[in-house]
């Protein structure tokens, strides 16, 4: 008798062990297969990249290659990038500067400004600045090194791990290589200037000395978005760890959806409750291992099975009905430490007066990285003049103001002051443009002569069957004018 007792709890223990070995199965397939790292997280833990903020200095190339992975893998940091990136518009102008009036050679001053302008229709400066920028706002620095021939330009970047910026002239930065890098990578040397080449040949012949030299400014470019920062950091590095937070909120909000959605069955197994004996089942371990193999072939993958002596009960993990969007807040958190209005990229409950003072705040940021490559522009300039000078003037024009500022410009040439060359800017007009369209309009065409002058409300009586003040600009309307638009509370029927 008591060697059939013992047997009996020898098999339910056995049973309890399959069956909480089979439950602890199932959760733990369930959890690992929402739990899964996200892309973002699986080359750079959050622990590793918070550590490399901590000093900054010395993980230069860390951070940077955090900044690139980020860009590739997460669609709110990548957005932030190339929502200043791709700000500017690049429009520019050339005026005259140490300018003799009464001793100008017209036909030597025409030739010489002609000349500049060439050459900065040559050099594609919309194109090849835009590419700047998106480094620049990704890594900080953007290194550089100009090719050019007689019709066709580009600027090649150069690997920022083997350089450092190492003077200023000019106003403008300068930096220097590190050659040991053509000693692993020799197959690449003919796919560089010739100053690069000829640069190796004095370092293989000193390599001690010559490991970094200083490349020719007249070729080179160096723009640093942080120019108040001694050495190199992701301009955004702040956002770092909210990128993180938004990811493992994501990853939370989707393990929690199905959590709420998982279910627990649980199989009694009878009992013989007559002769008062504990642990008489009446079924023994084989064939409640068999049936509890049955059930759990048929249940989906979001119901667990667990056999016990218990009776059979569902248990449902509901979802509270008032719970905070934590992706949202960690979004909301990420904007804020980025500095940026989240309604660039969120129109719900935007304020257009809020967004565009917001979008005036961001433009000044971009406006500081154009003064650097006009003073570089400007550097490179001085090199093409002789007898006269002359300067870029980059507008402050982005693609959020650029109606505003031909506005600007339009005004002020009716009043007779020498913006027109401006004006055809803020269109999109280059300089040598404005030449050469000029010259065929007026010259060739005729257009001039031939055809009248669109009629406008400048040009009109002023008769009008419309009544009402005019409408105002964003810019000028105010918060509760802003709200009666939007609800069109001036609107008649």
């Amino acid at each position: 008798m008591t060697e059939n007792k013992n047997q009996q709890e020898l098999d339910y223990n056995e049973l309890k062990k399959l069956n909480f070995a089979e439950l602890n199965k199932l959760i733990l397939r369930e959890l690992t297969e929402t739990a899964t790292q996200s892309a973002i997280t699986k080359k750079y833990p959050k622990e590793i990249v918070i550590k490399l903020l901590q000093n900054p200095e010395k993980n230069e190339k860390e951070l940077r290659n955090v900044s690139n992975y980020l860009y590739n893998t997460s669609a709110n940091y990548k957005r932030l990038v190339l929502y200043f990136a791709n700000m500017l518009k690049f429009e520019y102008i050339v005026k005259p500067y140490g300018l003799s009036i009464e001793k100008v050679n017209r036909k030597k001053f025409q030739a010489q400004y002609q000349k500049i302008i060439d050459l900065l229709d040559t050099m594609n400066i919309p194109h090849e600045f835009s590419k700047i920028m998106k480094i620049g706002f990704k890594e900080d620095v953007f290194y550089g090194y100009e090719h050019m021939t007689g019709d066709s330009y580009f600027i090649q970047r150069i690997n920022p791990d083997y350089c450092q910026i190492t003077s200023i002239e000019d106003g403008v930065y300068n930096y220097s290589f590190d050659f040991s890098y053509f000693d692993v990578n020799k197959k690449k040397l003919h796919t560089y200037p010739k100053e690069f080449q000829d640069r190796y040949k004095l370092y293989t012949a000193n390599k001690k000395n010559l490991k970094w030299q200083e490349l020719d400014s007249k070729r080179t470019i160096c723009i640093k978005v942080n120019e108040e920062i001694e050495y190199n950091i992701p301009p955004f590095n702040a956002v770092f760890e909210a990128v993180y937070d938004i990811e493992d909120y994501k990853e939370l909000k989707k393990n929690k959806t199905k959590m709420d959605n998982y279910m627990v069955l649980t199989q009694k197994i009878p009992l013989d409750d007559k002769k008062g004996e504990p642990n008489n089942f009446l079924i023994d371990l084989d064939y409640a291992t068999k049936f509890h193999n049955l059930a759990s072939q048929s249940l989906p993958d979001s119901v667990g099975l667990i056999t016990s002596p218990m009776a059979i009960e569902g248990i449902k993990l509901e979802k509270r009905s008032t719970e905070k969007d934590t992706v949202a807040e960690a979004e909301r958190g990420y904007y804020n430490a980025a500095g940026v209005s989240q309604f660039l990229f969120n129109a719900d409950k935007s304020s257009s007066i809020g967004l565009a003072k917001s979008i005036v705040t961001d433009e000044q940021i971009v406006f500081s990285v154009l003064r650097q490559l006009e003073r570089w522009l400007n550097r490179k300039i001085k090199n093409f003049t002789t007898n006269y000078k002359f300067k870029v003037k980059f507008l402050d024009i982005t693609f959020f103001n650029e109606d505003e500022v031909f506005n600007k410009y339009k005004d002020a040439a009716t009043l007779g002051l020498p913006t027109k060359i401006a004006l055809g800017a803020s269109l999109g007009l280059s300089p040598s443009d404005m030449s050469s369209l000029t010259y065929l309009e007026n010259d060739i065409l005729n257009l001039n002569e031939t055809l009248v002058p669109l009629q406008s409300s400048h040009t009109q009586s002023g008769k009008s069957n419309e009544g009402g003040a005019p409408v105002k600009s964003d810019n000028d309307i105010t918060e509760s004018g802003q709200k009666t638009r939007d609800n069109e509370g001036n609107v008649r029927d």
